[in-house]
């Protein structure tokens, strides 16, 4: 229980150690660089990618009309319904790509979910691409429960932010609580092809 993980009671032991030195899953150098620089002191080969049609790597949706609901629903809902427009998107225009959603907090998944139900009623002809993939399904899961999954796209909802007052309390869910900077490190690391990201706020603005 005192441990973070198995690896690192492995590293208490003693234990003998070899250093990755590049990332399978990421097909485009800016899904990767970020972790090179801040959780693997820049050891890792990065492989430069020149792109392509499906729009490969970090891309960043601001969208300051947006805000966080902090005293009621603790869920941007207008970013939610960004987000389901998105996947909506997704899949009338590259279904072969696989597709996962990740929020911040549970409430926001909740949030992005029933944005995403009501559009799938309004657009029965997206229904093959929620089937198409059986190994890789459509996923939306908040940051807590995303270790362990990939696909070729996904979308990162912050969903936290400037309320609608304007002011910007900086709280991350998560990520605020110790071991908040692992559980980043796994969100971020979790698309091969293209990752998006959806917020109302700018790193400026932190």
């Amino acid at each position: 229980a005192d441990m973070q993980s198995i690896l690192g009671m492995c590293d208490a032991q003693g234990a003998p150690q070899r250093m990755l030195r590049w990332h399978y899953r990421s097909r485009h150098e800016s899904l990767i660089n970020l972790s090179n620089q801040e959780f693997y002191e820049n050891k890792l080969i990065i492989f430069p990618s020149p792109g392509s049609k499906n729009k490969m790597g970090l891309a960043f949706n601001h969208l300051p009309e947006t805000y966080y609901d902090k005293g009621k629903t603790r869920t941007n809902p207008k970013e939610a319904e960004k987000v389901a427009d998105a996947i909506i998107s997704h899949a009338l225009n590259t279904p072969k790509l696989s597709l996962g959603v990740v929020a911040f907090s549970t409430a926001q998944m909740q949030a992005i979910q029933n944005a995403l139900e009501i559009k799938r009623r309004k657009n029965p002809e997206v229904e093959s691409f929620f089937r198409s993939h059986p190994t890789e399904p459509l996923f939306i899961k908040n940051l807590e429960n995303v270790q362990g999954d990939e696909r070729d796209v996904i979308f990162i909802s912050i969903g936290y932010g400037r309320t609608e007052d304007g002011k910007f309390p900086m709280s991350f869910g998560p990520l605020n609580n110790e071991g908040g900077e692992r559980r980043l490190n796994v969100l971020i690391t979790r698309a091969k092809s293209r990752c998006e990201v959806f917020t109302n706020f700018t790193a400026g603005d932190m």
